[in-house]
């Protein structure tokens, strides 16, 4: 299996110098799925070897704020540059009444985009991996997502 994961920010709630608010990418052959979108995430892709690549699928695990305040800023910044490739962006419930209050702030997209609201046991297929919910404790409503080889026949 070809995988890796790229750190994009570690730091929680707090950035420091040297680490920004929490944003992963995992790389699974030619999938790119980004894991939360913390304050400045555009900006650590742009900087890391990856660059801000056409996403596909954004995971978001829950709603506190460093886990998706740079999510905003990204999909407009996608919109400036002309993206028309859909976007799916995946998050627990609330997920779309979150994105109610964020439209004000990047307004009209150029793109489509697709809110899916997942629950603990929600399985998504790729082919020969799946991408799976699970229940976190977290105090708030919170999942975690694991990859998982698919079972083959």
């Amino acid at each position: 299996m070809d995988l890796d994961v790229v750190f994009l920010g570690t730091a929680g709630s707090m950035p420091t110098a040297q680490r920004a608010p929490t944003a992963l990418l995992i790389r699974r052959g030619g999938d790119r799925i980004l894991v939360d979108c913390g304050e400045g995430t555009q900006r650590q892709l742009l900087r890391s070897s990856v660059g801000l690549i056409e996403l596909r699928e954004v995971f978001i695990s829950h709603y506190h704020a460093d886990h998706y305040l740079g999510l905003p800023g990204m999909l407009k910044t996608f919109a400036l540059r002309g993206r028309e490739l859909p976007i799916t962006i995946y998050g627990p419930v609330g997920l779309r009444g979150l994105f109610s209050a964020l439209r004000r702030i990047f307004g009209r997209l150029t793109y489509p985009y697709e809110l899916v609201e997942l629950s603990p046991g929600d399985v998504l297929a790729r082919g020969d991996y799946e991408v799976s919910a699970f229940a976190v404790r977290h105090g708030v409503d919170a999942v975690g997502y694991a990859l998982v080889e698919a079972e083959r026949p």
